[in-house]
């Protein structure tokens, strides 16, 4: 008799394992597709002409600081803060006549 009670405490020690160990699985799939989806919403765009391309790029005080080159324009440094979605500056480095 002994030896059958043994083998239901390993039985049960088991089962629980196996399904503690199946809902832990199932609870980090459940967070790490959660997160992935949520990078979507952190999509900005610049609304740059086509053709335009980042040449540089640093970050000061929170804010993106990007070097558009091309695209039809002068080259132009953005400010850009990624907090609001929206370009706080632009400024022109190059006159009008003066494309790169």
């Amino acid at each position: 008799m002994d030896k059958l009670k043994i083998v239901k405490s390993i039985v049960f020690i088991l089962t629980f394992l196996l399904i503690f160990g199946t809902l832990l699985l199932l609870g980090q799939i459940y967070q790490k597709t959660r997160s992935s989806s949520s990078t979507d919403t952190n999509l900005f765009y610049l609304n740059q002409p086509e053709g335009s391309s980042v040449a540089d790029y640093k970050t000061d005080n929170g804010n993106l600081v990007l070097l558009i080159k091309n695209g039809g324009q002068a080259n132009r440094i953005i400010i850009f803060n990624p907090q609001t979605g929206q370009t706080e500056t632009t400024i022109h480095v190059n006159g009008p006549q003066d494309h790169d």
